[in-house]
């Protein structure tokens, strides 16, 4: 079981090393790696692991907005990427290896560079060398490697100038221990050696605000000589010669040489004394907390990365064959420094044709097989990488399948050069080959020239395979191919491949025949008997989902699908599970009405996993609501598709409500009687339509002419009036020939809609008062709730609309009945500033006055809070906007509270 990781994935890791998401339980971690919470949970989880991955680092605010704009962006290239991919039989470790070196690591190196740039977060650490990573402890001949937090520690100590020893026990005097267990000290030791990982509590309670270090070994000249001169002391006294110094501060041997011997420039001496000064500065208690942290959290990525990688290698090994995970280091080295060389050979340019000019730079000057190959992602050749990248790691996960050796992504000697080149090449020449063969293959198929000889002419399996998708002029052409495939065939995955190839034309392109349902089982069992059958189920379980489809077995269907998704989460298919989650919303839908806290699981997998495809999907605001009508009428329009032997089934809602407004218009356009359609109709007067939003006729004819009536008084003005006149007239007596149904059909006034809104509640939402009135005396239930727990008089109070709230007090409503948040219908109306509405429900409803919302506000404490809160009156007014709700001043707020 093997996929490509998600983002969430990498996000709970970097998390978890910097301690920033200790309140998360492992249930909640699960769900968040797998995408599987609610979409506004999904949400607050991104927004706040973010957040605490940023105030970790210590970040200010603007390098923050930096450090999440970038996250955002990586998210993007790294889901476009993992829609494509199709993880085969690769192992986890080859999958994490190959992600970790094409993707996420040359990420962060050149996103480091700028949060270097714009943060300077190395401040007063040694310069030249990568503090935070592991480093072997020399360039030339290296002895052992130093983690991070030895080099940190390192770098405290030489400050201190004072062994561990001393160091230990006025750390041990300030934070009052005397246990004489020599706590600190055994920690230092510890850390400072590598034989254990500081744990963040020890790191905090070792180093706390209220510890007083003193620091012997910091630069901090006086004014009694000149600060040059003492800067030459001081690293006289340290043994600091150039060849050292250099990794120091930024200034290079030979300028060192000239100007310890005073051969420079007052420019250079004063930039030499600066550089030292802050090299050598002391630093604060929690600047010294967060270097150990941020070490702490990559030495213990680091050592898992050992650990994974390669689990008989010492995390110390220098090795770079060995330890495959100091090439990830070497590699974020050589990224960073490219990086930071492109920016400054490019400085002098200004705006975006700066990082324009930064990438051509970078990739004009990376060697071929890093170019062309390990860094495909970052190089500017091309707009769009990510589909280059992830048809490059498909094909290492399907060419080495089952094996678990990891190839070196850097060389590590000549030969490997050669081979990283030789390999690029061949795999080029085989490309190249595949492609002429299956062009010259297609075109003569597509010419329909003795078709079946041309595929007895080719032996080469994928070949014949990738003709497949292609259209011919002669449909039997496809029959052929999956005929020559099976002959073909000689491993289980080629066999597997053929099956589900065979099965998609069976149930999708091809029309049923009286022997498809039989060649479809029999393939679905072959299939289940494949040894290619566990990397490769959820795809046979979706083709089993259309084969019970075509039975019309809908449920079983929609539970195959929903164990198809669940595969998803074991190998990766690219899109599949977005386009596994679509179907069955789909079929959900067909199944019962929209439930949009039932069905949401269906809309988030297909927003995060490529279930909705082309322009027009991205052009306009999606929603659960507008997705469930189009799938609908997607499923009963295209997917549905029954067997010969089967009766089809049908969706009830276009057909029963066009004939019946195709029998009811001429009668309210000619004012005739519409006694008789109704009795033709009687069986639609109890019922919901077989419809996503789950209307009853009434309720659809509400909406539309509502909403029609409303846009005509957006744009009326725009239009002829005679037009305008004409489509007023047709939709108000629409809703007089409703109120005349309501009287006909007393059975229909309390069928709600998916969101539990009655007519009732929709009249009064649209101030449509005459019709509030009829459905009263028809016994309309006034204290029905819709989902979010309002009632029609929360609709009246909602929408100022004084006479329907009147009306719906006078028949006998429950003013007490509260929403969701608190709220009864006076905190509403007091929240819309209506005034009169405020007045009529105090007077008829006292005790409403006493009731507090969930926030604990009674009415009048509301009202106050708008009146004179302006950051609050301000959400408020933003709200209701959003909302297309009238906004009245604070002014009227200050005048309301003379109500209470």
């Amino acid at each position: 079981m093997a996929t490509f990781p998600t983002f969430e994935s990498v996000l709970l890791q970097i998390a978890k090393a910097l301690g920033a998401n200790r309140n998360m339980t492992s249930k909640s971690k699960s769900k968040f790696k797998y995408g599987d919470m609610s979409m506004d949970n999904l949400s607050d989880t991104w927004e706040s692991l973010l957040g605490e991955i940023a105030d970790a680092l210590g970040l200010d605010e603007s390098v923050k907005d930096d450090l999440i704009s970038n996250i955002l962006v990586d998210y993007q290239m790294h889901k476009a990427i993992e829609l494509d991919i199709y993880s085969s039989k690769a192992t986890q470790r080859k999958i994490v290896w190959q992600y970790l070196a094409r993707v996420l690591v040359p990420a962060l190196a050149r996103h480091s560079v700028f949060w270097q740039i714009t943060s300077n977060m190395d401040e007063g650490m040694p310069g030249g060398r990568f503090w935070y990573l592991p480093v072997a402890d020399s360039p030339v001949e290296p002895t052992q490697l130093h983690l991070p937090v030895p080099q940190v520690l390192d770098w405290l100590i030489d400050l201190i100038q004072d062994s561990n020893t001393k160091i230990a026990n006025n750390l041990e005097d300030d934070l009052r221990i005397y246990d004489s267990a020599g706590t600190v000290l055994r920690n230092l030791y510890n850390w400072q050696k590598a034989k254990s990982t500081p744990e963040i509590s020890s790191i905090n309670n070792t180093f706390p605000d209220e510890v007083k270090i003193q620091f012997l070994g910091c630069f901090e000249p006086d004014e009694k000589s000149p600060q040059f001169e003492q800067a030459l002391s001081f690293i006289e006294k340290k043994g600091l010669l150039p060849a050292a110094l250099q990794h120091e501060i930024a200034i290079n041997e030979d300028d060192l040489k000239r100007i310890i011997n005073a051969e420079c420039s007052a420019e250079e001496k004063l930039d030499f004394v600066q550089k030292l000064k802050l090299r050598y500065q002391a630093p604060s208690t929690k600047t010294i907390r967060r270097r150990l942290l941020i070490a702490r959290a990559i030495q213990e990525g680091y050592e898992q990365l050992v650990k994974f990688l390669t689990p008989t290698i010492d995390k110390l090994c220098i090795d770079l064959n060995e330890n495959k995970a100091l090439q990830l280091v070497q590699l974020y080295n050589d990224v960073y420094n490219r990086t930071l060389d492109a920016h400054l050979e490019k400085r002098h340019i200004d705006g975006k044709l700066r990082e324009f000019a930064e990438n051509v730079y970078f990739t004009e000057n990376l060697p071929p097989f890093l170019r062309y190959d390990l860094l495909l992602a970052f190089a500017s050749d091309h707009e769009q990488p990510a589909p280059m990248v992830s048809d490059r790691l498909n094909s290492i996960f399907s060419r080495h399948g089952e094996e678990d050796n990891l190839d070196n992504i850097l060389p590590t000697s000549e030969d490997d050069i050669r081979l990283m080149m030789n390999v690029i090449r061949e795999e080029g020449l085989q490309s190249n080959n595949y492609f002429m063969q299956l062009e010259a293959l297609v075109e003569k198929l597509a010419q329909n020239k003795a078709p079946y000889k041309q595929l007895q002419k080719m032996d080469d399996f994928e070949v014949v395979y990738g003709a497949m998708g292609h259209h011919y002029p002669n449909p039997k052409i496809l029959e052929m191919i999956i005929g020559r495939l099976s002959e073909l065939e000689t491993t289980s995955e080629q066999s597997m491949k053929r099956i589900l190839l065979e099965l998609e034309y069976l149930l999708l392109v091809k029309p049923f025949d009286s022997k498809a349902e039989e060649k479809v089982s029999a393939l679905i069992k072959n299939a289940k008997k494949c040894d290619d059958f566990e990397c490769s189920k959820a795809q046979v379980l979706r083709f089993e989902a259309y084969h019970f489809i075509a039975q019309n077995k809908l449920p079983e269907a929609e539970k195959n699908l929903n164990l198809a998704i669940d595969e998803c989460k074991k190998y990766s298919f690219g899109k599949l599970r977005g386009n596994l989650a679509k179907v069955a919303f789909s079929l959900a839908l067909a199944n019962q009405k929209l439930i949009p806290n039932n069905h949401e699981k269906y809309f988030r997998d297909m927003t995060y996993w490529g279930g909705f495809d082309g322009e027009a999907d991205n052009s306009e605001e999606i929603d659960i609501y507008g997705v469930s009508r189009k799938l609908h009428e997607d499923f009963w329009e295209n997917t549905y598709n029954c067997y010969p032997d089967y009766k089809p089934l049908f969706a009830t809602s276009r057909s029963d409500f066009q004939v019946f407004i195709r029998d009811l218009l001429p009668c309210i356009k000619s004012n005739k009687p519409i006694s008789q359609i109704l009795k033709k109709h009687t069986f639609l007067k109890k019922k919901q339509l077989k419809y996503p939003q789950a209307d009853s006729v009434i309720m659809l004819m509400m909406k539309i002419s509502y909403d029609t009536l409303g846009k005509l008084r957006f744009y009326g003005q725009t239009m002829p009036p005679e037009i305008e006149s004409e489509i007023h007239s047709a939709f108000t007596g629409i809703i007089a020939a409703i109120r005349e149904i309501i009287q006909e059909w007393p059975d229909i006034i309390n069928v709600s809609d998916f969101k539990q809104q009655t007519p009732l509640m929709l009249a009064a939402h649209n101030k449509d008062y005459e019709t509030v009135e009829v459905l009263l005396k028809a016994n309309a239930d006034t204290d029905l709730r819709d989902f979010t727990g309002r009632a029609a008089l929360h609709s009246a109070a909602a929408s100022r609309c004084l006479r329907s709230a009147s009306l719906i007090l006078e028949y006998g409503c429950d003013a007490t009945i509260a929403n969701l948040e608190g709220a009864t219908a006076l905190h509403t109306a007091t929240r819309m500033g209506e005034r009169p509405i405020v007045e009529l429900l105090i007077e008829k409803r006292p005790e409403l006055l006493q009731i507090e919302d969930s926030e604990g506000y009674l009415p009048e404490q509301l009202a106050k809070v708008i009146a004179t809160d302006t950051l609050a009156y301000e959400l408020l007014s933003q709200y209701l906007i959003s909302e297309c709700r009238t906004v009245v001043t604070q002014g009227t707020y200050e005048k309301m509270l003379e109500v209470f």
